[in-house]
Formats: structure tokens, sequence, C-alpha cells
């Protein structure tokens, strides 16, 4: 893809000494081809008081669809999502496919990474174990990508008070009245930027009308180095519902937020009766980090693109010359000046925050860990063999990388998700 190629290229034209563009090779998942998308989703409660609803949103990038010249003008593309819902065992339960043609005027948005199309359906279900397959389908080269997650639905109705899950928005659009009547979810649950507003999204169900419910919000940040979490943030309001189910927009602004990953509790309470929930959320650098537990994390975490002495010399360095190298080293080499969009930067640090996410242990951060370094190093690989339940060997993964010739062997001695990269492929890191 154009935007792709340009992108190495100027990897290769900045960097000297090692090799940079292997370190910030694109996105495996993302931008090689397949139509790749996000994918999230929230339960939340029918008024029939028996169903719950789920409702699945997908985002699909520009670039990762293919466009074809329009026979009128501009550049069309078609691609097609699938929804399947299955029981516990295996039956389909639900299926709808949902089909989307898409005409732009220009070239340059065919490879726009800010451009997406975002598709939300809504599934009523009983009470129950599910999971559910998503699948899109490029109709121009008819490949396809698919994702898959599992979830089960409670009984409510009996209980005094219950909670949905939290959604996470980047953006609100309310009405008059102050309903919220339209949304942009965050997909992954992190954001790009402390400034702005923070959203919450959920329902509560109550047994009884017009009794007061206590909702009580408590942000845990995660200290760095440590697993250990403070309360930063614990507020409680009180509202007299109408209705035996009714939504909630919890709103914050970011600046209050200091720390780089977090942990929101959400708790309804009725009398002496409690229902709680929790989800995390962390934010990643698309601006310059403003303080100095921040800029120093964040010098940290570019260890791997940064020789010994130049991180060194900058830890110890006042805050204004963090921040002044910081935003001089992530400017020389952003593949776009023209935009506000730092790709190269975003990419970087959205690798840091799902390493993070996923392969934190006990005393690591994920960035960290093995798995954490070569993901940053090298992205995400074309294909994850899992091997967690052997009988003669410890947990272990092999993580191919196709095009770049690599093979890495991850393995779990302790059995506690602590991956360590096998000896013998230490060398398939460093040769190029």
């Amino acid at each position: 893809m154009k935007f792709k190629i340009s992108l190495i290229v100027l990897l290769l034209g900045f960097v000297s000494g090692a090799v940079f563009a292997q370190y910030m090779g694109t996105n495996q998942q993302s931008g090689v081809g397949l139509p790749f998308f996000e994918l999230t989703y929230q339960h939340r409660f029918d008024a029939d008081l028996k169903h719950h609803r789920l409702l699945i949103m997908s985002s699909h990038l520009y670039d990762d669809l293919t466009f074809i010249k329009s026979d009128t003008s501009g550049f069309d593309t078609q691609f097609e999502m699938l929804f399947a819902i299955y029981d516990k065992n295996e039956n389909v339960v639900m299926m709808r496919t949902v089909n989307r043609k898409i005409n732009v005027p220009s070239f340059d948005l065919t490879n726009s990474r800010e451009e997406a199309v975002v598709l939300k359906e809504e599934f009523k279900l009983p009470p129950g174990e599910y999971s559910l397959l998503a699948k899109a389908t490029d109709l121009i080269t008819n490949k396809s990508a698919k994702r898959k997650i599992k979830f089960t639905f409670k009984e409510f109705s009996d209980k005094p008070v219950a909670l949905g899950s939290l959604l996470f928005l980047q953006s609100v659009t309310q009405d008059s009245s102050g309903q919220v009547v339209d949304y942009e979810p965050t997909f992954s649950n992190n954001f790009t930027v402390k400034a702005g507003i923070f959203y919450v999204y959920y329902d509560v169900y109550v047994k009884q009308i017009g009794q007061p419910v206590t909702l009580r919000y408590i942000f845990k940040g995660e200290k760095r180095r440590s697993k250990k979490k403070i309360v930063e943030i614990d507020s409680m309001i009180t509202v007299v519902p109408q209705s035996h189910i009714f939504s909630q927009l919890f709103t914050l602004k970011r600046e209050r937020l200091k720390r780089n990953k977090y942990l929101l509790t959400v708790e309804a309470i009725v009398g002496n009766k409690k229902a709680q929930v929790s989800q995390s959320f962390s934010f990643f650098w698309s601006t310059v980090p403003s303080t100095e537990e921040d800029i120093d994390l964040a010098l940290h975490q570019m260890s791997y693109i940064l020789n010994a002495d130049t991180l060194k010399k900058y830890l110890n360095a006042s805050l204004e010359e963090k921040k002044a190298f910081f935003e001089r080293y992530w400017k020389e080499r952003d593949p776009d000046p023209t935009t506000a969009k730092n790709e190269l930067k975003d990419e970087y640090f959205k690798r840091v925050n799902y390493a993070n996410t996923y392969f934190s242990t006990m005393t690591q951060d994920g960035w960290e860990t093995d798995r954490g370094r070569i993901l940053i190093k090298f992205g995400f690989p074309d294909d994850i063999e899992r091997h967690p339940f052997e009988i003669d060997s410890p947990p272990y993964e092999i993580w191919q990388y196709y095009t770049l010739r690599k093979t890495f062997l991850f393995v779990d001695y302790t059995g506690f998700g602590d991956y360590r990269l096998d000896p013998r492929y230490y060398d398939m890191e460093y040769d190029y």
C-alpha cells in the first residue's frame, strides 16, 4: 500500500546505525491487504426485563479496504460484515449480514488511516453462554478477516440492582434533554491524549423504581514498576430512577487522570445491596508528556530505539529539556509533517500500550517483557502458534514473521504467563 511503502522509506532515510525500519515494521494485522477491523461490544438490558441487549461495534479503516476506480467519479469499495452468535453448544442462534458501499472523491482518501467506517448492530438475547463470530469480507478481493469473543449473560430481573458493561467513548452527541443520541467508542480502551472529556456509558437495572441509587466511581491508577494501584478519584452521586432500566453517562476532565493505566470500578448501591463492574483503560503518547513521571516513562519505553547514552543523558536532564527532545525526536521522523498526526509515533506507542495490556506480569510492565519487546520492534506477527496445555512441556508460543523471515519461541517456565524468549532465538532478534 502506498502509505506503508512511504513510511518504510522515510524510516530508512531518517535512521542510521540500527536498522530502525525493522524495529518499526508495519502492523501485521492492519495495512497488509486484509480487511482488518477493530471490534468492541457493550452489554445492556432490555426493557422487557427478560432479555439482554448486545451492541456490537466494528471500525474499518479506509486503508484496510480495497478501492477501485469508479465508473462515474472517485473510487469505490464494498465490504460485507457477518455477525454470527453461537450458544454454548456451538449452535447458531442469530446471524446477520451487513453490506457497505463507499465512494471517496480522491485517491489519497483510499489510503487514509484516519477515515473509517463504523458499524453498530444490536442483538436481543436471553440469559446464557454465547460466542460471537465477526467476519469482514472485502468484496473487491474476496479476502476475509475475523474476530471471536465469548460472553455470558446472567438473569438480572430478580436482583435488586445490576450493571451493564462499561463503554468508554471518544465523543458524545446529546439531545436538548441530555439524552445520548450518538457516540464514538474507543474500541481498544486506549486514549491518545489527556485533554478534553473522558466519557463512560452504561446501563443500570433496579428492581424497585423511585428508590435512591448511589453510583460510585473509583479510579485506580497503576504505579509504574509495580502492580500496586492507587485510588486517585473516588466520587459518588445519587439518582432516583423513574424506570427499571436507565442509562448513565459519566464525564470527567482527562487532565485529572495523571497516570497511564487505570482500573475504573463502578458500584451501584441500593440500600445494603450492591452491584459492581470494572474495566481497565489506558493512554498512549500522542502529544508530549507533560509531567516528570510521564516523560521519564515515555523515554524508558523508547529504549528499544534510543542508544544507551542518549537515554541516560535525557533521563538526567531537566523537564523542559526532556520534553523538547521528545518533541524534536518524533517530529524529525514524522512521515507526513503536513498532518497533525504523527503516524510513526502513534504506531510505536500503540504497540507499547498493547504490550502493557496483554503481556504484563507480576514483576514487569508488558513493554519490558520479551514478547512486548519483540512486538514493539517488529509489529504484530503474521501467525501465532499457541501451546498453553502441553503434557510434556511448559506453555509456549511460536511467533512467525514471514515477510521478515523471523521466528521467535517464547516459553512460560513458571506457568504464570511470564513468557521468555528461548535463548536459541536471541540471534534472530538482531540478525538483519
